[in-house]
């Protein structure tokens, strides 16, 4: 009995896996797929990646995904779970209730004209099938039967398996912000320090630090929530803005002297310091602050997050890349006391 947490490698994306296991079933959340690579990879997708072996692994125990999350549309985050959806025998087998906010479902929330250029069309297995050839992945879902919830918002609570999970983002207001054609892929690394600030010691950051947050109207449109299930709590923030999870946290009546405890904080835009602030860090007791990426886009981590989390909290921050904290270059005694890299999964 317990939870399972597997941040998987999904270069500078999101990939997540949750396993709660009982006395005689097992739950399984998927949040994100990562970049296309993380599913298969190489000449002609020939390699699998990290999350086709994890859905291998779920099929041969006769397991199900009972819960994807598509947290937002940046490339990133769920290009992953479009290809695993595509081929034959993964998602479209797996996959029995899906949390994504389709463009179809915002504007049939709005009550406004669908925009077919929104639409995620899944390209056949066939090299020769094109894209207009491919099957629209609403189509799909309504075939295999997915159980589809309604428009994700901040404020709904979902009682799901073992899990309750509690909505913290989006607000109403920023999907609003989406009833337009949206890019072919959303550069969520426009609010992101594209030069890194490794060069800054700690003390530095620390002695001139001011919050400026992200104004992508993508990375606000992200789901983020709170899951909690056998006494632990776990918050999933995908890129949400900074603000919103602050105000909608301290709407459940926490503050800086009445804490939310926690086991595991996955950060916001994989480190961005325009998404986490002292202020949102000063509601937070956690075990472990989690960053997913490997360094190679956008300078992210910034390192001011990481004085931040250190400043603000007394929980260790976990890396799935070993190599994102030789170039933090942060003194020893901290990388020793504070900063590891992720073992392949958390046990709760």
């Amino acid at each position: 009995m317990g939870v399972i947490v597997r941040i998987l490698k999904a270069k500078h994306g999101d990939c997540i896996l949750i396993t709660h296991e009982g006395k005689s079933d097992v739950f399984n959340i998927l949040i994100d797929g990562g970049p296309s690579t993380t599913f298969m990879y190489g000449p002609r997708q020939r390699y699998s990646g990290p999350l086709r072996d994890a859905l291998e692994e779920i099929k041969k125990k006769g397991q199900s995904i009972d819960l994807a999350i598509l947290t937002h549309i940046d490339d990133d985050h769920i290009h992953g779970l479009i290809r695993a959806f595509e081929k034959p025998g993964y998602l479209a087998e797996l996959v029995k209730t899906i949390w994504f906010n389709s463009s179809r479902l915002i504007t049939q929330g709005f009550n406004v004209p669908e925009i077919p250029e929104n639409n995620i069309i899944l390209v056949g297995n066939s090299p020769q099938t094109s894209v207009q050839q491919g099957k629209d992945l609403e189509a799909l879902l309504d075939e295999i039967m997915c159980v589809r919830a309604p428009l994700i918002m901040a404020g709904q609570v979902y009682y799901l398996g073992p899990f309750t999970l509690t909505v913290l983002s989006p607000e109403r207001c920023q999907l609003e912000r989406l009833l337009h054609k949206w890019p072919t892929e959303a550069d969520s690394g426009a609010t992101s320090s594209h030069s890194n600030d490794y060069h800054l010691s700690l003390e530095d950051i620390w002695a001139d630090d001011k919050f400026d947050s992200d104004p992508s109207i993508y990375n606000g449109s992200s789901i983020a929530f709170l899951l909690e299930a056998e006494n632990k709590a776990m918050l999933f923030l995908g890129d949400a803005h900074d603000k919103v999870i602050a105000d909608n946290l301290r709407a459940r009546g926490y503050s800086d002297a009445n804490k939310i405890k926690l086991d595991l904080v996955k950060i916001s835009h994989h480190g961005s310091q325009y998404n986490t602030s002292n202020e949102t860090l000063s509601l937070l007791d956690s075990k472990c602050y989690v960053i997913s990426t490997d360094g190679s886009k956008h300078g992210l981590p910034n390192k001011r997050t990481i004085a931040r989390i250190l400043k603000s909290t007394n929980g260790k921050i976990l890396f799935n890349y070993e190599n994102v904290i030789s170039k933090l270059r942060l003194p020893e005694q901290v990388i020793t006391s504070r900063v590891e890299v992720l073992d392949s999964e958390i046990r709760l």
